[in-house]
This record gives structure tokens, C-alpha cells and sequence, in this order.
């Protein structure tokens, strides 16, 4: 959820986005040779399945962050960047950490107007831009007080996630564009990555999965 001073005006600007975005329309070629396609990558999107199999939350097709924790019963949102709670981060990580969010998602915002307006997810794979936007991202669902309250060390966890951003953005950036095939990446022995189409999901202990998806190709 959004910090409560967020204003109301830049929240109504972003349920627009939303709609746009939503409203992009994406031919499928359909093949006429009678060989069938190869399966495609299954694709992301911020979806929440809760444990119960009864709930299922969602949110948009890009920039956004989902972290489902306590057996698959909470889950917590964020969009850009933003969502942070500015007591637990600055506890954990300093004013600093704070504002560097605040400085950050105006940039990340534009860039998937962008998107949301042509469709080309080129600016969200520039492996400098993933570098800068993986943590920051991360850090909108993951520093929430009902993540601290469930005893995930999540200092740990936004350690891990800055120092694989910073050794495999590039590797990010090529997924993204279609270079290289979507990879899992074993990174320490309480974590894994995955890094698909559009998105990288961290695995902590399989007690937490925290999905940050940077666009979806095929809209909802």
C-alpha cells in the first residue's frame, strides 16, 4: 500500500497509466505452415495467489513489485519505487535509503509511460537503468512493517538483491531483450533468481517470493 501522504493527485495520475497501459492492444501472428510454435516462456504479471486458492490479487503489467510472505497468506504491493515504509527503511538502511527512493521513481515512472505509450520495453532494459531500478523497486513491498512483523531478515534480503543487480544486470538486460533464454541462478545458500521475460523473481529460504516485473509483453 502507498504511503498515506503520497498525494492524492499523483495516485489518480497513476490509476490513468494503469488504464493505458491496460488498454494497449498486442497482435499475435498465428502461424500458417501447420508446425506448431514452439511453447512460449510462461509470462509474469503481479499476481498474488493467496494459500487459501480462494483469493487472488493483482496489480498492473509493469513496474511493479509483489512480495508474498507468511505462508502464502499477505502479500504486499508496490509501484516505481514506491510504498516504502519511511520508518522501516531509514531503521534499516538510513534517511539516505529513503530519499534515494523518492529520487529515483520519478525516472522509473517515465520511463514505463513510455512504455505504456508505444508498447517497446527497450528503455526498461537498459541494463544501467535494471541496475538502479532492481533494489529500489525491491524495496517497495519488501520494507513494510508486516514484512519486519513476519521476521524476514530483510536487510539480508536487500543486500543480496543490490549485489545481484549489480553482477548480472547485463545478463537482466539480454533476457529482456531476447538475447539469452530465461536462466534460474543459484546465489547463496539461502537464495535463488530467476529472471525471465520482463522479470526477476527472488526466492528466499521458500519462505518468501518477491517478483519485480519491469513489463509484460502481452498485456492484461
Amino acid at each position: 500500500m502507498l504511503n498515506r501522504r503520497f498525494p492524492l493527485k499523483i495516485l489518480a495520475a497513476m490509476g490513468a497509466v494503469v488504464a493505458m497501459a491496460n488498454g494497449v492492444a498486442h497482435a499475435q501472428a498465428i502461424g500458417q505452415t501447420g508446425i506448431a510454435a514452439p511453447e512460449p516462456a510462461p509470462l509474469r504479471r503481479c499476481e498474488c495467489p493467496f494459500a487459501s486458492k480462494q483469493y487472488l490479487a493483482y496489480s498492473i503489467d509493469g513496474m511493479c513489485t509483489v512480495q508474498r510472505h507468511s505462508s502464502g497468506r499477505e502479500c504486499e504491493f508496490g509501484f516505481s519505487g514506491v510504498g516504502a515504509n519511511r520508518a522501516v527503511v531509514n531503521a534499516l538502511l538510513g534517511q539516505e535509503a529513503f530519499d534515494a527512493q523518492l529520487r529515483i521513481a520519478p525516472e522509473i515512472f517515465a520511463r514505463y509511460l513510455a512504455f505504456a505509450k508505444s508498447g517497446d520495453p527497450a528503455s526498461l532494459s537498459d541494463s544501467k537503468f535494471i541496475e538502479a531500478a532492481l533494489p529500489v523497486l525491491s524495496r517497495a513491498s519488501l520494507f513494510r512493517e508486516a514484512v519486519v512483523r513476519a521476521d524476514l531478515p530483510v536487510k539480508q534480503m536487500d543486500a543480496e538483491i543490490g549485489d545481484f543487480s549489480r553482477k548480472y544486470s547485463q545478463v537482466i538486460s539480454e533476457v529482456f531483450r531476447g538475447k539469452q533464454a530465461p536462466q534460474t541462478v543459484k546465489w547463496s545458500a539461502n537464495s535463488q533468481f530467476e529472471i525471465g521475460q520482463g522479470f526477476v523473481l527472488m526466492d528466499f529460504r521458500q519462505q518468501s517470493q518477491l517478483l519485480v516485473l519491469f513489463f509484460t509483453p502481452e498485456k492484461r
